[in-house]
């Protein structure tokens, strides 16, 4: 079976470039440093917590992308 990688850090990065959203929102949001969103954006993996509060943060379902990998043929 073949695993497409999913580089999450940088889904959430896109996601928050697109919108115009600002390191210092999210990390106030899910109640971290500037430094730690950082560390996010280069982690191809995070926590199922911290990815949950970050999907809440952002209005942005994140666990689609793992989702969409069952799926595919």
């Amino acid at each position: 079976m073949i695993r497409k990688e999913i580089h999450i850090g940088s889904i959430i990065k896109k996601i928050m470039d697109d919108r115009g959203i600002k390191v210092s929102w999210l990390a106030k949001q899910i109640h971290c440093a500037d430094s730690n969103v950082y560390h996010i954006y280069g982690n191809p993996c995070i926590s199922t917590d911290q990815l949950l509060k970050i999907s809440i943060a952002l209005e942005h379902d994140f666990f689609q992308y793992y989702s969409d990998v069952l799926h595919e043929p």
